[in-house]
């Protein structure tokens, strides 16, 4: 008999996974961006934003790291891998909103 606990986070686990792959590989196409539009705004906004992705990236792969570890019983870790989680999410985010903000503020000056 199937354990519907195992199954549920199995399935949770591999949608997790596909997030942090397709996350991956968004912030390697956004960091090969080398065509310059107007000054290269953008190329150099688009750099800044995928390494927030791949932070994000990673926090993701954490959070399916910890559901398996969860599901095997080792709770001791559990904690450090939560803060971990939360960190990498916060930098990523952090990263993104001000590179975001960066990039709006270039091309607002540019087209004043």
């Amino acid at each position: 008999m199937i354990d519907s606990n195992k199954l549920f986070t199995i399935i949770v686990e591999a949608g997790s996974l596909i997030s942090a792959f397709a996350a991956i590989v968004a912030g390697i196409i956004m960091a090969q961006v080398t065509k310059k539009f107007g000054t290269g705004i953008l190329a150099s906004g688009f750099k800044s934003i995928s390494i927030g992705v791949f932070f994000i990236a990673l926090g993701i792969l954490i959070d399916a790291i910890q559901s398996y570890i969860q599901i095997a019983g080792v709770i001791e870790i559990i904690t450090i891998l939560v803060i971990i989680k939360e960190i990498l999410f916060i930098i990523g985010t952090y990263i993104i909103v001000i590179g975001s903000k960066k990039t709006g503020d270039k091309l607002e000056s540019l087209a004043k």
